[in-house]
Order: structure tokens, then C-alpha cells, then sequence
């Protein structure tokens, strides 16, 4: 995972990590497309190598283009296989 995310752009790695949670979750039985975020923005850079900033831009820029709906740490997955693309993968 960290090899990978070294060679994304801050934006796909961001997708990248929604889709990696939203999978997980999914495959403990959870909701693939709605959850909440136990990790504050700052460990999410952290965790991506990335700023809070980054990862708060991002998160907004995803939210004004229909691809999430967030409120506070809720996230719901609007356009997954939106997501999915801009990662890089299908």
C-alpha cells in the first residue's frame, strides 16, 4: 500500500483511501458506500503523506464535484466507481 500511494497524486491517493475503507468495510458486512471516519483528517494525511490541509481540500473538492457527501467525519460514497477512476484503476 505505501509503495503505491508513493507513486499518486494527493487526489488519488485521498480516492484511493476512501475506496480502501469503504472495501474493508464492506467486507466485514458494514455499508460499502456510507461510514464514519475514525481517523481525524491530520492522521489521514499522516497515514497518506500528505498535509491536513491536503486531505481537507480534497475531501471539500470531492464533495463539490458529487463524488461524497460529508458531514463531519460521516462520508457517503456517492460516485464509487468515480472514485475507483480517478485512482487509476477499474
Amino acid at each position: 500500500m505505501t509503495a503505491t500511494l508513493a507513486l499518486l497524486r494527493s487526489d488519488q491517493r485521498v480516492a484511493a483511501f476512501l475506496r480502501n475503507v469503504s472495501q474493508r468495510l464492506a467486507a466485514l458486512g458494514y455499508s460499502a458506500e456510507s461510514f464514519v471516519l475514525r481517523m481525524s483528517r491530520a492522521e489521514i494525511g499522516n497515514y497518506l503523506g500528505l498535509t491536513l490541509e491536503t486531505v481537507s481540500r480534497w475531501l471539500s473538492r470531492f464533495a463539490q464535484d458529487g463524488l461524497i457527501r460529508r458531514h463531519q467525519r460521516e462520508i457517503t460514497l456517492l460516485q464509487p466507481s468515480a472514485l475507483q477512476q480517478l485512482v487509476g484503476t477499474v
